[in-house]
């Protein structure tokens, strides 16, 4: 302790002797990092427009984890000559697990009320026990990114899944690290973080670029998705700023240094820079952006990992300032709120669970996630890092009143988290009033793959679930169908839930309209193409495609270059996600150059009528919308004078 002392008083110099720590030292500035992302990732998923890019903060996890991870792996190695794998995956799982388990307890609850979460609920909850969610999605055929009614309540889990499958190849890089050496096994992370953003464009280029129609597989597989992780690991094996604080230096003294001044005051200025870069795409940048799965990903994960290097550096200004509450209290507990987030904001969801002012809503929803993040954090997380799971076992096996106790501790905090979250079901799942003549559906399921189902017209669903098709049901027959005009021929509609939603209405008017649950526009165009192939497509074709995923100019453009002896009628989009302008821009941009083709404005006409639809905003309802449809449509088609 005199020694420490001794060293403590010295006057500033420049420190030429490096001390190792064997632990990796807290950095508050890195809590300021995490509070961003994480802070991001919320206003994201609570749908805000001017946080389009937000999902990214996730990225910003997956380098932070691998900077952290890899230089755990290091200093172990470094430290002590060897890596112990056992206990590397020990500590991890005790990290991660206890705070999850709590979370999976808690949503099974809520499931056993809200049932209409049930359907994907019972292979969710394996697959986040396995870490295998990523992988599990893309098995289901799920669409991350186009899902209406109730979404999935561990859909995010996809990245707790990346992260851990990450984790069971690190005593890999631990044995390269003792057969190459540090900077050696730092190229390697990075040849290979450049290969796997490499592997995402040849995925993305084979799924229909500039945008997949479904980008699930390229953004959540953990091969595509290694890259931040491997480029954190990369940058572990040259950047540690805090190992050149000698044991019992202060930072104060370190900081009057001239070298390490140097030092932090260029990382603070590119940290800042990174910042502003990082906040940018946020704001600025959406999950169909075209340069996203082009390289766009593996940039965005090097300027996160500017900020990270910079955050870490604690004689920084950047990591001083980054260190501070409140981003030092949400970095904290980012993972808990990471965690809680995404089952609150499903169950409550605004104008369907809520029946609140628009701010309220958001409010509410936010609150309560930082309520369940600190009672993680603080009943979860920090007694298991304090060793109370192995006080727990002590006393289990120990006979007598402590084992007791230890059993009843255990059983009480499960069901308290049962009880927790099943009485938010229970205030969530409610139905609204039926319309006259039609029966209630109470937790009516709506299957993963199944993105826009169009609503049947002999229920009304539940506000927690898409509107379901009777399948057993008969479409309505016309008594007397109209012919078309001379003029327009015969006609041939293309469509998915929402045109099928209307088929009946679109029959009077002499329109047998070809719909489907979750068509997407590739599949319209094949049809539309094997129609006309046949000789059995109408003079006047109407596509309305767009509803379930972002439409790929190359679709757009062969329907329009194979009907040019055709009227044909592209009906753009309206739907409450974020590729509807994408779709509506692209339609507007390239109908304008076909002269045979016109372009027909249902975002529009539904924005005048927004009684026509059904909570989720794209569905038509049985009173009015599905008549109101089919009428503007039929009117639409009809030749100009």
């Amino acid at each position: 302790m005199a020694a420490v002392e001794q060293v403590a008083q010295r006057p500033p110099t420049r420190l030429t002797a490096t001390v190792a720590p064997r632990r990796l030292p807290h950095l508050p500035g890195l809590d300021g990092v995490r509070a961003i992302a994480v802070v991001a990732v919320l206003l994201y998923h609570l749908g805000l427009p001017w946080a389009r890019g937000g999902f990214l903060g996730v990225d910003v996890f997956l380098v932070l984890s691998g900077f952290l991870v890899g230089t755990l792996v290091l200093d172990e190695v470094e430290s002590t000559g060897g890596f112990r794998t056992g206990r590397f995956l020990v500590r991890r799982v005790r990290r991660l697990v206890p705070a999850l388990l709590v979370l999976l307890v808690a949503v099974a609850g809520a499931g056993l009320v809200v049932r209409d979460t049930l359907t994907t609920l019972r292979g969710d909850l394996l697959a986040a026990l396995t870490y295998t969610t990523n992988w599990w999605q893309v098995a289901a055929d799920r669409t991350y990114f186009e899902l209406t009614g109730r979404p999935p309540l561990l859909q995010h889990l996809w990245t707790l899944a990346v992260e851990g499958q990450f984790y069971l190849v690190m005593p890999l890089f631990a044995l390269l690290l003792l057969r190459v050496g540090r900077v050696r096994a730092g190229r390697v992370a990075a040849v290979l973080a450049l290969v796997s953003a490499l592997w995402m464009a040849v995925l993305a280029l084979r799924g229909g670029m500039p945008v997949p129609q479904d980008p699930t597989r390229v953004y959540v597989g953990t091969d595509t998705r290694a890259a931040g992780l491997l480029l954190g690991v990369a940058a572990a094996t040259v950047w540690r700023p805090w190992r050149t604080w000698t044991s019992g230096v202060t930072w104060r003294t370190e900081r009057g240094d001239p070298v390490r001044r140097f030092e932090a005051g260029v990382a603070d200025v590119l940290g800042a820079v990174a910042l502003v870069g990082v906040l940018a795409c946020v704001v600025l940048v959406d999950e169909y952006s075209t340069t996203l799965y082009r390289g766009g990903f593996l940039a965005f994960a090097a300027l996160a990992l500017v900020l990270v290097g910079a955050a870490a550096d604690p004689a920084g200004m950047l990591g001083r300032a980054l260190g501070r509450q409140p981003l030092r209290w949400l970095g904290e507990r980012s993972y808990a709120i990471y965690l809680w987030h995404w089952p609150v904001l499903t169950l409550l969801r605004p104008e369907q669970d809520l029946s609140l002012p628009g701010p309220l809503e958001d409010a509410l929803r936010v609150a309560v996630t930082l309520v369940l993040a600190e009672a993680s954090y603080r009943w979860v997380e920090q007694p298991v890092r304090r060793g109370a799971l192995g006080r727990l076992v002590r006393r289990a096996r120990t006979p007598g009143p402590q084992r007791r106790r230890a059993l009843v501790g255990a059983v009480g905090g499960v069901t308290a988290a049962v009880l927790l979250v099943g009485t938010l079901g229970v205030a969530v799942a409610r139905t609204p009033a039926a319309p006259t003549g039609a029966a209630s559906v109470i937790g009516a399921a709506v299957p993963a793959q199944d993105v826009t189902p169009p609503p049947d017209p002999a229920q009304q669903p539940a506000p927690d679930a898409t509107p379901v098709p009777d399948a057993a049901a008969p479409a309505a027959q016309p008594t007397a169908p109209a012919p078309p005009p001379e003029e327009v021929g015969t006609v041939s509609a293309y469509g998915d839930s929402v045109m099928l939603g209307a088929a009946a209405e679109l029959e009077t008017h002499g329109v047998a309209a070809d719909a489907a649950v979750s068509r997407q526009m590739g599949t319209m165009t094949d049809l539309v193409l094997d129609a006309a192939a046949a000789g059995t497509l109408g003079h006047t074709v109407v596509v309305h495609g767009g509803t379930n995923g972002p439409v790929a100019e190359d679709d757009l453009r062969r329907l329009l270059d194979a009907t040019r002896d055709r009227r044909v009628f592209v009906v753009n989009v309206r739907v409450p996600r974020p590729w509807e302008q994408y779709d509506n821009e692209l339609f507007a941009r390239v109908v304008a150059e076909y002269p045979h083709a016109h372009l027909l404005d249902w975002k529009a006409q539904g924005d005048a009528h927004p009684e026509w639809f059904y909570d989720d905003g794209i569905h038509l309802r049985e009173n009015g919308g599905r008549q109101g449809y089919a009428d503007w449509l039929w009117q639409e088609i009809q030749p100009r004078g």
